[in-house]
């Protein structure tokens, strides 16, 4: 959520509130991105009902507050679900990032979620007699569909606009389950060796912690040599050290930042605002395409020219949703097409066909196109070592997904 969010739900607000009566917005968020919104001029705002003090409380209580920004583990339990439920001043009810409500409310495994309480949101529907408005910026028409039977919302409006990022170039590669974690990434290797503190940022996201531990250990052995070359990866998951966690925000915030490679899981794909990124590297295939969309669209935030790979192996579509798997197995349509086609949505219609994708880049017929060898992700310009390996794709490996170790 932006500024502009906030001044035009402010208008609204206005227009729909009855000045003779005390009347409250409660703003549902997640905790891990607070301090990366910008309520602007909002007045009365309380940030963050978990950390608020006994002054703050007594204002909330009181009626003294017109905006309340709260987390589901403070909302849904002990008094603060007794102050919602009998709280006849809430007029309108908005879950933010309204997609993690199935992400991180629901295990696959039927173990616990990460975040059992955004699951239970719905819960505010029984407590709470106001509209309710779920706001995301990627939900295909499955989560959308299943959102609404979560919160009850029957004949809602739905407003949907296209999510397609078309700054952002796409490109796909499969790689073998043996192929060693140096050569996948020893463009990364090379350009961190040459280019030091002057390298592209990059940011990893990994499906497990697990293989982010792997790609992390796998530059330090690389870089034994050389340990100031470490300084500049650093990793953030839901297990990473709170002070960990705060210094790679400070200084991802920052365009020329010291960090250059960022290796994360779901974490930080969303509710972070990390600056000079322009490039994203899936390095395993998310589990659906609305964790896609979220994750890429990390880079290219100032609207600049960016890239995005994906890097899977074939085992990878083995825990894919329909829209995910339809992705990594074609090879011959638009990829920007086929993932706006999960959101019945379509791409420009001018859009450079250089700038798009790797397989629309392939209908230039000019020979030794400028526009092309500039547009190349730097993954394809730094020729792979050679390595023997006699295991197939279709070998067991150790770090299948498990659900216990998604973030």
């Amino acid at each position: 959520m932006e500024g502009e969010f906030y001044s035009g739900q402010d208008s609204i607000w206005y227009a729909k509130r009855d000045k003779s009566s005390r009347s409250l917005i409660l703003v549902v968020f997640s905790s891990f991105s607070f301090g990366t919104y910008e309520p602007g001029g909002i007045q009365q705002c309380l940030l963050a009902l978990f950390s608020a003090g006994s002054d703050e409380e007594e204002d909330i209580l009181n009626g003294g507050i017109q905006y309340v920004f709260t987390s589901p583990e403070s909302l849904l339990r002990g008094k603060w679900r007794d102050w919602a439920t009998n709280n006849s001043s809430i007029k309108l009810i908005a879950i933010d990032e309204a997609h993690t409500v199935l992400h991180w409310g629901e295990s696959l495994s039927g173990g616990e979620a990460f975040r059992k309480w955004y699951g239970r949101l719905g819960e505010l529907r029984s407590l709470v007699q106001c509209p309710v408005i779920l706001l995301t910026a990627t939900a295909n028409m499955a989560a959308r569909t299943e959102l609404q039977r979560k919160f009850c919302m029957v004949d809602c409006l739905e407003i949907i606009q296209n999510p397609d990022r078309h700054n952002i170039k796409l490109f796909l590669q499969c790689v073998k389950c043996s192929m060693p974690l140096d050569d996948i990434f020893y463009f990364l290797i090379v350009l961190l060796r040459e280019k030091k503190e002057l390298s592209d940022r990059f940011l990893i996201f990994c499906p497990t912690i697990r293989t982010c531990s792997k790609l992390f250990t796998m530059f330090r052995i690389n870089f034994k040599n050389n340990m100031k070359l470490i300084d500049y990866i650093e990793m953030y998951h839901s297990k990473t050290p709170d002070d960990v966690k705060e210094y790679v925000r400070d200084d991802m915030s920052k365009v020329n930042g010291k960090i250059r490679v960022l290796i994360a899981t779901s974490a930080a794909g969303m509710g972070v605002n990390f600056k000079g990124v322009a490039n994203t590297i899936n390095f395993g295939c998310p589990r659906d395409m609305d964790s896609f969309v979220q994750q890429y669209g990390r880079a290219g935030r100032d609207g600049g020219n960016a890239m995005s790979i994906l890097i899977f192996t074939k085992r990878d579509i083995r825990s894919v949703d329909d829209d995910m798997k339809l992705y990594v197995q074609n090879e011959s349509h638009c990829r920007r097409e086929t993932i706006l086609s999960a959101y019945k949505c379509k791409p420009l219609t001018d859009r450079n066909v250089h700038m798009c994708c790797d397989i629309c880049a392939k209908k230039c017929q000019v020979k030794d196109c400028e526009e092309c060898c500039v547009s190349q992700h730097p993954f394809y310009n730094t020729k792979l070592p050679a390595y023997d390996s006699t295991s197939s794709d279709d070998d067991d490996d150790d770090d299948v997904y498990s659900d216990a170790e998604w973030d």
